[in-house]
Formats: C-alpha cells, structure tokens, sequence
C-alpha cells in the first residue's frame, strides 16, 4: 500500500518528499514518541512538511497524533515552531512539481544529498552531480 509522503518547499515550490528526515532524531531520543496510526497509508503516524532554506533543512510542520491528541512541531522540540534538522545526513528524494514537468514527461526524481542538516549537492534523475 502506498504511504502518504511527506512535503518540501524549495525555492517556493511545494514538491513531494520520498524521504523520512525526522526518523533519525525519533530514533536518537532515549524514549521515541510513538504516534497514532491512524490510516493504513502512513504507517509511521505522522506526515512532516520540510522547506530548504539557503541550503539549509528545516521541519517546518508536523501532523501527527500521540493519545488522540494532536502533535506539532512545537511539541516535540521545546515550543520552537521551526527546526533546523542538523540531526540528518542522507539522500533527500524528491518528486519534481509539476509545475517543473513538461508537458508529457515521465517526472525525474531528484535527490539532494545532505550532510548535518546542509544541502551539499544534488542530482537529478539522469543528470550527475551538483554542488550545490
């Protein structure tokens, strides 16, 4: 069953994120938060809204239930409404707008390769690298 991905903004443009950047910082606390499943399509129990900004990435929204009460950003990082995610170094695999698809064209996934919460390159389906 496909799951419900998590969102990026880049440059403005909202984009689909096939990456899950909060599971490291869950897995790192001495007692994870365990969030309601509440449909079968998203099986770790939250969706988070991420942006990149000036090379930076950022939780910037999560949606998530724990006890059937509502779980935010603010309530897993100390009332801060944004987060830098210094906590995640991997791919980030992203979905192109579709705004940025021309007409026709099979969507070539993206991934930024982060280092720390840093965007330190990219590549686009086909294309090499990209310092970024």
């Amino acid at each position: 069953m496909q799951q419900l991905p998590e969102t990026i903004l880049i440059n403005s443009v909202l984009h689909t994120l096939y990456t899950t950047p909060l599971m490291p910082w869950l897995r790192g606390q001495d007692t994870p938060p365990v969030f309601d499943r509440r449909t079968p399509n998203c099986e770790r129990g939250y969706i988070g809204r991420w942006k990149i900004s000036d090379s930076a990435l950022w939780l910037i929204g999560l949606y998530a239930w724990r006890e059937n009460e509502f779980t935010g950003v603010p309530d897993l990082f100390s009332d801060r409404r944004e987060v830098a995610a210094d906590w995640f170094s991997g791919p980030l695999i992203v979905e192109p707008a579709a705004s940025e698809i021309g007409g026709g064209a099979l969507p070539k996934l993206r991934t930024l390769f982060v280092e720390a919460g840093w965007v330190i390159a990219a590549q686009d389906g086909s294309a090499g690298y990209e310092r970024e």
